[in-house]
């Protein structure tokens, strides 16, 4: 079998083995005393790298001062579990004082929960992001018998109506960007 993180350097392949200890035992910390019915079989399911590092396009530039950071698609089975103060926000933390201290980790990491049915409800939909981070992405850890969904793509006036909707929602979001237009 072969390694996909192959192609970065040691380093970094030791940081993201070090990033997903963190995230499983932190998951499972957060997880432990669950007395729901339906969060007693939580479960993470994939940690999947997307973004620069997975398509090999990262940037390292202490000159610049710029640096890529870890994209995780985190994906569990139930929607409750993506609540990021309730479960994810001391694992954050705990990856930001390693980066902090620099001896583990010196790559910024930025978590992205979802629950697999709304992945595949994204892909279904052919949403762009999660099309992408699927096809390109990198599973780091995977329980087995929980696959994706097939992405649809869109027609050319389903794409259209994706742009302009998510257009609409940045600048409902972000007004400054609509006062900088007039």
């Amino acid at each position: 079998m072969t390694n996909p993180l192959a192609s970065l350097p040691q380093g970094k392949q030791d940081e993201l083995a070090f990033v997903i200890d963190v995230i499983r035992s932190g998951f499972a910390h957060a997880t432990a005393r669950r007395t729901q019915p339906h969060l007693r079989t939580a479960k993470l399911l994939k940690i999947v790298l997307f973004g620069s590092y997975a398509r090999g396009t990262w940037v390292d530039d202490p000159v610049g001062r710029y640096f890529s950071d870890y994209d995780l698609l985190i994906v569990v089975n139930h929607d409750d579990l993506t609540d990021y103060a309730e479960y994810w926000e001391k694992i954050d933390r705990r990856l930001i004082d390693a980066g902090a201290a620099g001896t583990r980790l010196r790559t910024q990491v930025s978590l992205a929960p979802h629950s697999l049915d709304d992945i595949n409800e994204q892909l279904r939909l052919g949403r762009y992001f999660f099309i992408d981070a699927v096809r390109d992405g990198i599973v780091l850890f995977e329980e087995e018998g929980y696959p994706f969904a097939e992405p649809q793509p869109l027609t050319a006036r389903q794409a259209l109506a994706e742009s302009q909707q998510y257009f609409e929602s940045v600048h409902k979001r972000w007004p400054l960007l609509r006062e900088r237009q007039r």
